[in-house]
C-alpha cells in the first residue's frame, strides 16, 4: 500500500484519541528471543495498551491531553514511576507527530497492514 486509504481525510484535526487509537491498531511487536526475562518487556506494553486505551475512551482535547495522563497515572496507581515515564513517552510522540503531518499518513497505513496480517512484525509475513 502506497499511503492511506482515499477515504480517510488527513486534513482533519487530529485528536489524542485519535493517535491513540492507530497507535493500538498498530500494535506492538513480540519482545524479541533474547537470553534475558521478557517480563518488563510484556509489562510495560501492557501498562502502554492501558493508557492508550484510556486516551481513546476519555478522548481529551489536545490542550488537555497532558492533564489526562496525569489523571490516569493517578488511575492506574503505584507504582507509578513506570506509568509516567510511558505517558511522557507518548506525550513527546504526541508532539512530535504534530510537527510532521505525514506521518498520520504513515500510521494509518502501517495500523491497516498490521491489522490486515495479525500484528506481525514487518519481514515474517506468511
Amino acid at each position: 500500500m502506497d499511503g492511506p486509504p482515499e477515504d480517510v481525510n488527513l486534513d482533519e484535526p487530529r485528536r489524542p484519541s485519535d493517535f491513540a487509537i492507530l497507535l493500538l491498531a498498530m500494535g506492538t511487536d513480540p519482545p524479541r528471543a533474547r537470553a534475558r526475562d521478557q517480563q518488563a518487556d510484556r509489562a510495560g506494553a501492557e501498562i502502554r495498551r492501558r493508557i492508550l486505551d484510556r486516551v481513546a475512551a476519555l478522548d481529551p482535547d489536545p490542550e488537555t491531553l497532558e492533564s489526562a495522563l496525569a489523571g490516569i497515572v493517578n488511575e492506574i496507581g503505584d507504582p507509578t514511576g513506570p506509568t509516567r515515564a510511558i505517558c511522557a513517552q507518548l506525550l513527546e510522540e504526541w508532539s512530535q507527530i504534530q510537527d510532521a503531518p505525514a506521518a498520520w499518513g504513515w500510521m494509518v497505513t502501517e495500523a491497516l497492514e498490521r491489522s490486515g496480517r495479525g500484528d506481525e512484525p514487518r519481514g515474517r509475513r506468511r
